[in-house]
């Protein structure tokens, strides 16, 4: 009877090594998948005000990565950011400006492929773009008047302390006379969150759980995980066939 249970106890003990390998490699591929969802690209959100989705002088939140803005005010100081990825084997020189809003505030805002020189714009304009948080590596050695990178810690001065993190690349602009302005634009997809790089640790969970499980589940068939007397009578049919 004792033996029964012990028996019975240590077959219970396999399946339910072989079950929990099982949901834990089912739980690592939800996971995988959950991320995979959460970091796809989604539809653009409605247009909405630069200051109802962003504060200056703060970090930008999550939310306000890839949103389309509007914002009103006046260019006060042009800028050349240049080697800039404009595709994938294409880079480009980008005129950027450092808009001043009405209620004192600035952003920095791509306006456009640079060709020759910058346009004059003195009065104020209205402008729609994506944003997008500030960029961290220098693309270039910035001379006077340039930019190493899009980064509005750059530009921070006595007369511009407070500046919304991040950037704007413009999608249009309506200057005050009610002229639309016409712009060599800069392309504005949004920017992947993807992690590939942890959806696939994911994936490698999966696997190893899977594998571990298979393990457990052909353990038996190899003589090292029988018990003692069954592999005595298994060697000992085999003698006396001989």
């Amino acid at each position: 009877m004792k033996q029964m249970l012990t028996r019975a106890a240590t077959i219970l003990i396999w399946l339910s090594l072989i079950y929990a390998c099982y949901e834990l490699g089912i739980w690592q591929l939800h996971r995988a998948q959950a991320l995979n969802v959460a970091t796809a690209p989604k539809p653009d959100q409605p247009l909405i005000e630069l200051n109802k989705i962003a504060s200056p002088g703060m970090n930008m939140p999550i939310k306000a990565v890839n949103r389309i803005v509007s914002a009103d005010g006046t260019y006060s100081t042009s800028y050349i950011a240049r080697d800039q990825k404009l595709s994938e084997d294409q880079l480009a020189n980008f005129d950027v400006r450092l808009l001043k809003l009405s209620t004192g505030h600035a952003v920095l805002v791509v306006r456009e492929v640079l060709a020759n020189e910058f346009d004059l714009i003195d009065q104020p304009v209205s402008i729609t773009g994506r944003l997008y948080p500030r960029q961290n590596v220098d693309r270039a050695f910035a001379k006077p008047g340039e930019l190493s990178r899009i980064d509005p810690a750059l530009v921070v001065s006595k007369e511009n302390p407070f500046l919304y993190d991040g950037y704007i690349i413009l999608q249009s602009e309506k200057l005050a006379n009610t002229k639309i302005s016409e712009l060599t634009v800069v392309p504005t997809p949004q920017i992947s969150q993807r992690l590939p790089g942890f959806y696939w640790q994911h994936i490698s969970y999966v696997v190893v759980w899977w594998f571990m499980g298979l393990l457990l589940l052909i353990a038996p068939a190899f003589p090292q995980f029988r018990s003692p007397k069954a592999v005595s009578k298994s060697r000992g049919k085999i003698g006396s066939k001989k």
